[in-house]
C-alpha cells in the first residue's frame, strides 16, 4: 500500500483544492503508518482493506481539522477562471464530522482480522482465600 492509494480512496470520500495536494498526501501517508503498525507481521500490506481504514483516519482527521477551523464559515474557495465558488457550511460539520468517526470506526472493524493482538487475560488464576 501506499499513501498514493490511500489519496485515491480518499477522493471518493471528499474533494480538496490543488492548494491542499502536499498535505492531504501528507495525512494519507501518516494516515497510512498509523493503519500498518496495528497489522500482524504476517498481514498482507496489499490487502485492499488497509487502504480502506487509511482513506477513512484520513477522512476524520481531515473532518475535525475543517470542523474546527474558522475557515468553515462562509466562502472557503473561489477561483477566477471559469468561475468556482466553494462554500461550507457550520450546521453541516458536525454530521460530516459523525459521519467520517462511524466510516473510520467501521473501517476498524473490517480490518481486525489483519491487526495484531494488544489484549491480555488472565487464565487458571487460582485465588487463595486466607482467613
Amino acid at each position: 500500500m501506499t499513501a498514493w492509494e490511500v489519496k485515491d480512496y480518499l477522493s471518493d470520500l471528499t474533494c480538496w483544492g490543488e492548494e491542499e495536494e502536499e498535505k492531504i498526501l501528507a495525512l494519507c501517508k501518516s494516515s497510512l503508518n498509523e493503519i500498518e503498525s496495528m497489522l500482524k507481521a504476517d498481514a498482507d500490506r496489499s490487502d485492499a482493506r488497509i487502504s480502506a481504514a487509511a482513506a477513512a483516519k484520513a477522512y476524520y482527521k481531515l473532518s475535525i481539522k475543517r470542523s474546527s477551523s474558522s475557515e468553515t464559515d462562509g466562502i472557503t474557495s473561489f477561483k477566477a477562471g471559469d468561475v468556482s465558488i466553494t462554500q461550507n457550511s457550520t450546521g453541516n460539520s458536525s454530521k460530516i464530522l459523525d459521519k467520517a468517526e462511524k466510516l473510520y470506526h467501521e473501517a476498524l472493524q473490517v480490518l481486525i482480522p489483519l491487526c495484531q493482538d494488544n489484549g491480555f487475560a488472565f487464565e487458571n488464576v487460582k485465588i487463595k482465600v486466607m482467613l
